[in-house]
């Protein structure tokens, strides 16, 4: 794999670590429950974006981008918990399918969602620290 692959696959899940602190972080103590569902999509989606790019697989432009990260985990062998690799899929597509309704204000998201959000994307960024060949010293 080229150095670029594994150094834009970095900036990817740095950038994914820093808008997790900074905005979803952020629009949480704000109560802007929109943004923090919004952000936290973007999270999850920089994040796994990051580790195909450090797994040296170009990945599609799209937002929900996890069925193409599980199914390159499993071709690659690394040792992930399926279950793990199943929430990291649902959560990518429950992100997806909430960021256009968050984003024009379609939807109003609650608490409780956001909360949700907010972990969800802690866990994906977690998880994805977790596969060996994509070891990076986040923020």
């Amino acid at each position: 794999m080229s150095r670029s692959m594994q150094e834009a696959g970095e900036t990817l899940i740095r950038e994914s670590e820093s808008i997790l602190r900074r905005d979803v972080q952020g629009a949480l103590d704000e109560e802007d429950f929109n943004m923090v569902v919004r952000r936290a999509q973007e999270v999850v989606e920089l994040a796994l974006k990051g580790a195909l790019k450090m797994l040296g697989v170009d990945y599609p432009k799209v937002h929900d981008v996890a069925p193409v990260f599980s199914e390159q985990v499993r071709q690659k062998q690394a040792v992930v918990d399926v279950e793990v690799l199943e929430r990291i899929e649902d959560i990518s597509f429950w992100l997806s399918q909430a960021r256009a309704p968050s984003f024009y204000l379609e939807r109003d998201y609650g608490e409780e969602d956001a909360r949700q959000a907010f972990r969800d994307a802690v866990f994906v960024l977690t998880e994805v620290q977790k596969i060996p060949g994509i070891t990076i010293e986040l923020l």
